[in-house]
């Protein structure tokens, strides 16, 4: 019962890892997706080898009996567990994205009043709303993709990629946008 109770815990931290930590990094770092997942890789494979052989050598040292050793491991596990929930009282301030918490005129607004991520600008673009991947206008706005943003044409493949004819950025001269990994993070514009 106490093996099954452990690997519950840790498979749920486990679960919550793999599905949230990758896009968070990506988001509030600035990192690749490639960079994400190879950061969380070295962040959580040595740790876990230093603890398997640490934890070996304890049980030897000291003769622990299987018995002991899974009342350990619950109650050790149990305890990082809630120790993680301290991560919690960390927080961020919340990024400015227009249609969800900054209107297009780049006025902020409440998050919870039933914000439309579409506007004259771009209602005829046939843009998807719920596809997650932000550009930075040359406003300093950020925006949900470079089709809410109003962009009609693009220069450069992938990454690299600057999009230009941005009906919805309103700036003097030419309104382009570019993804976050190369846009400098500003005050006025972060993911």
């Amino acid at each position: 019962m106490l093996f099954i109770l452990i690997s519950v815990i840790q498979f749920n931290a486990f679960v919550n890892m793999i599905s949230f930590m990758p896009k968070y990094i990506e988001q509030q770092y600035g990192k690749s997706s490639s960079d994400a997942i190879f950061l969380i890789g070295i962040y959580n494979l040595p740790p876990i080898c230093i603890g398997y052989i640490i934890g070996g050598l304890i049980m030897k040292k000291f003769k622990i009996t299987v018995k002991q050793a899974a009342h350990i491991g619950c109650w050790l596990s149990l305890l990082e567990y809630l120790l993680h929930f301290l991560s919690f009282l960390v927080t961020c301030e919340n990024s400015s994205v227009v249609g969800i918490n900054t209107s297009y005129e780049g006025i902020p607004q409440d998050l919870y009043m039933g914000n439309n991520v579409f506007a004259n600008c771009n209602v005829d673009c046939n843009c998807p709303s719920k596809i997650w991947d932000p550009v930075c206008g040359n406003n300093g706005l950020s925006y949900l993709s470079a089709c809410l943003a109003g962009c009609e044409t693009s220069i450069g493949m992938g990454i690299n990629m600057v999009f230009q004819n941005c009906s919805c950025i309103q700036t003097s001269g030419n309104s382009s946008a570019l993804y976050f990994e190369f846009f400098e993070k500003s005050p006025n514009c972060s993911p």
